[in-house]
């Protein structure tokens, strides 16, 4: 083969590759990178979730998407006091940090493209509320107990209190007997 030497500009290219699609569920990832696009004022966070790589945008100039980017930030350990005010966020510095999310993917149609109008969505936690939710989030209907309440009646049964324990939860009565403070809910006749 005869020698072929082209010169090219790769100044700021990345080089192509494709993103997948994670099952729906709790997942963690591994931070690999920031895009920002200042023409959109759009920020791409991609992350590596067991071998999956993946991306999350956010519109910076959306107030609406801040509060989702505070909790990514949050995610990745960036201690909330830092997040209180107007400042610069080093972006740069995330790299390799892991953050702590629900996944729900796209919706897709029969033949696996994405319907228009659906997006994968993110949601991010801390670590340690991530860990409560993934220590239950393996819990079949056999770790369920469901016991009928009694409704004030004495079968010699006992339900377990609604509050979580404690005290029982007292009856408020019914809108027959005039105990109910939700009155206000029933339609006037």
């Amino acid at each position: 083969m005869d020698a072929l030497n082209i010169e090219l500009d790769f100044t700021d290219v990345s080089a192509a590759g494709g993103l997948g699609t994670l099952p729906a569920g709790l997942h963690d990832g591994t931070i690999v990178e920031f895009k920002h696009f200042p023409d959109t004022n759009r920020l791409y966070a991609y992350i590596l979730t067991q071998g999956v790589r993946h991306r999350e945008s956010f519109g910076l100039g959306n107030v609406s998407s801040l509060p989702f980017l505070k909790a990514f930030l949050l995610s990745a350990g960036v201690p909330e006091g830092k997040l209180d005010n107007k400042g610069k966020v080093p972006f740069h510095k995330l790299g390799g940090r892991t953050v702590y999310f629900q996944y729900t993917p796209a919706q897709t149609d029969n033949a696996g493209k994405r319907v228009d109008g659906s997006y994968a969505r993110y949601i991010f936690y801390s670590k340690q509320q991530w860990e409560q939710m993934a220590a239950y989030s393996n819990a079949s209907a056999s770790d369920v107990v469901i016991e009928t309440p009694t409704n004030g009646s004495s079968n010699g049964a006992s339900a377990a209190p609604a509050n979580g324990g404690g005290a029982p939860v007292k009856d408020s009565g019914n809108a027959e007997d005039g105990g109910d403070d939700f009155d206000f809910l029933l339609d006037d006749e």
